[in-house]
């Protein structure tokens, strides 16, 4: 048994899925696009028919992750918790569409959708101050991303607390298109940190995302949580998988100066700005593909290359970064084999370019220069039969994904 195939039981039992099959198996007779193998779907430019241009209209949000800023706010953590998760919902958007190339000007509109009875008004303005924050710290780097409205739905018969969506709608010209398609053996894969403090950034950076939050705060945080705040996780989860943990969010990360609480809060970086800078220098044709490794965290990639070939990619990640605090906590703290751990957190960095090896050191120098840490973390073989496999090769095993 490979180990995608074993690696998320405890993971899947919350009611959460990394690989997201069913998801990818309900959209499989889709349209996949103009660039089948784009990290992100591209479709025409329909708005004004230009035949030069395409269109990439994304979805997706904060997760789980908006409610453990629920269970923080009302622990006293303070309403800025909440500018944090627009920020997230935001990100997660936005570094997916630069994975294809696309710069901007974004469009964005924002779907909340609360339980009124527990989230306020205060809340819901402090959810659209940190999109409009997120948006003017964009603008100060030279990108373009506008508010556009959006909705916040009372739907407390279907939503227990709150969840933060966002939808980015950009435009590029197809010739500027970044097809993961592309990738193939013989490049190198370099990879740029998840963790500390980026230039933009006001503060060092847990690494965490929003991906894996749901099995973060249950394996972390004590069970006193789950008396307190039963509106915070799904009653159909079985008892002994809900804030099983013997950690509170005021208590100190192990191994790191930050609380429990602020670790799992952490902002979700935006990698918008160092992409900006590799694309003035880096020639497109040599960025074979990025990769935003959100859901499925090192094992993301084997969804994308080798496209149009007999022989998928076989991607070989031996040199990844250190554990970061926050997931060693994690591990620690739970009974999830190593081979769910990197199939679930991006364990250190969060995004990849795939180059050929003589463009690598450029990538590491953009990477410097906006104070993040980047390295070869890998390389692309030929697997020598159909379909991709991703072989992570750590101090504490190797795992296959395919």
């Amino acid at each position: 048994m490979s180990s995608d195939q074993r690696h998320d039981e405890r993971y899947l039992a919350r009611g959460v899925s990394a690989s997201k099959a069913e998801v990818h198996a309900a959209i499989a007779r889709q349209d996949p696009g103009l660039f089948p193998g784009a990290f992100c779907k591209v479709v025409e430019d329909a708005l004004t028919g230009q035949a030069d241009h395409c269109l990439i209209i994304h979805a997706d949000g904060a997760g789980t992750k908006s409610s453990l800023a629920y269970l923080a706010w009302m622990e006293g953590l303070g309403d800025q918790v909440w500018s944090g998760i627009a920020q997230d919902s935001l990100a997660m958007n936005l570094d997916d569409c630069a994975c294809v190339g696309a710069l901007g000007p974004y469009l964005v509109s924002n779907t909340i959708g609360r339980n009124a009875k527990r989230i306020p008004g205060k809340v819901i303005a402090g959810i659209v101050d940190g999109y409009q924050r997120m948006c003017d710290l964009l603008s100060d780097h030279g990108i373009d991303c506008r508010m556009t409205g959006g909705e916040t739905a009372d739907v407390g018969d279907l939503v227990r607390t709150v969840i933060v969506d966002s939808t980015v709608t950009t435009r590029l010209r197809r010739a500027d298109v970044i097809d993961a398609g592309r990738m193939a053996p013989g490049d190198v894969i370099v990879g740029f940190s998840s963790t500390g403090q980026a230039s933009w950034e006001d503060r060092p950076n847990s690494g965490i995302g929003s991906n894996g939050l749901t099995g973060a705060r249950h394996e972390l945080l004590g069970a006193g949580y789950r008396t307190r705040y039963p509106e915070s996780y799904a009653p159909e989860v079985d008892p002994a998988l809900v804030y099983c943990g013997a950690l509170s969010l005021h208590d100190p990360l192990p191994g790191d100066v930050v609380s429990v609480g602020a670790a799992l809060l952490s902002p979700t970086r935006t990698y918008l700005p160092l992409v900006k800078r590799l694309l003035a220098e880096v020639p497109r044709a040599d960025l074979h593909g990025l990769i935003h490794c959100s859901g499925g965290g090192q094992s993301k990639i084997v969804k994308f290359g080798a496209h149009g070939r007999p022989h998928g990619n076989r991607y070989v990640k031996d040199a990844l970064f250190p554990v970061p605090p926050l997931f060693q906590a994690i591990k620690d703290a739970s009974r999830q084999e190593w081979a769910g751990m990197y199939g679930v957190y991006n364990m250190g960095h969060r995004l990849e370019a795939i180059v050929p090896g003589d463009r690598a050191q450029a990538c590491i120098a953009v990477a410097s220069a906006c104070r993040i840490e980047a390295r070869v973390v890998g390389r692309v073989e030929d697997r020598g039969a159909p379909g991709n496999e991703v072989v992570v090769r750590t101090a504490h095993g190797e795992f296959r994904y395919s």
